[in-house]
């Protein structure tokens, strides 16, 4: 008998606190059997790019992503057949050698910017939850991101989110909020664990019970 597969899919701004709120379901679903699929593993390899230069590429526009691919993986695992998940290396922009094997399980968590902007992947969630965060929230948390995790320079971090991160968001990210069913605020220092408790609440009976 094939697995019964819940999909939920989280998206915010970036920094919004998406990772740990999936991160915080997925450990609420652990018995049950669950995973994170991050959005920002299919993004294009640098490879593909013509004239690739990380210092100028658009990583925050929805065609970064191989959301085909993506879409294409959420299908595979709804119809009770295993996938092997892309894993993108920030340091060299390149996907990486090995793969991830993904099961179907009960509950798949999907997080990342520009998830509903993709048709088809917006119909293959069964919830969608927006998290909403200030725009100073959202920079401090990237700007310690991506220096201590990602090897850039404050300065480059900067540039990049007052010149493409905000207004991509205004663009592509804030609109994706009433495409939404649900939309969670963390506008502080968060405890994620309570901000999981709406979109628990929101889910079927079986896996609130999980």
């Amino acid at each position: 008998m094939s697995t019964q597969v819940f999909m939920i899919g989280i998206v915010g701004g970036s920094a919004s606190g998406k990772t740990c709120l999936a991160e915080a379901l997925a450990r609420h679903f652990a018995r049950c059997g669950t995973y994170v699929i991050p959005e920002d593993d299919y993004y294009v390899d640098a490879n593909d790019v013509p004239g690739f230069d990380p210092d100028v590429f658009n990583f925050d526009e929805p065609a970064a992503k191989d959301h085909v691919l993506l879409a294409t993986h959420l299908g595979q695992l709804r119809s009770g057949h295993a996938v092997e998940a892309p894993l993108y290396d920030f340091t060299t922009h390149r996907r990486r050698a090995e793969t991830v094997h993904r099961s179907p399980v009960p509950v798949v968590l999907v997080e990342g910017l520009h998830l509903l902007d993709s048709p088809a992947i917006a119909a293959a969630l069964d919830l969608k939850v927006f998290v909403d965060a200030a725009r100073e929230v959202r920079f401090a948390r990237r700007l310690h991101r991506d220096v201590t995790e990602r090897a850039r320079t404050a300065e480059s971090v900067r540039y990049q989110f007052d010149n493409i991160v905000e207004p991509m968001h205004a663009r592509f990210v804030e609109p994706q909020r009433d495409k939404a069913d649900l939309v969670v605020k963390n506008m502080g220092a968060p405890d994620f664990d309570r901000l999981a408790e709406p979109v628990i609440a929101r889910l079927p009976g079986d896996l609130r019970k999980a």
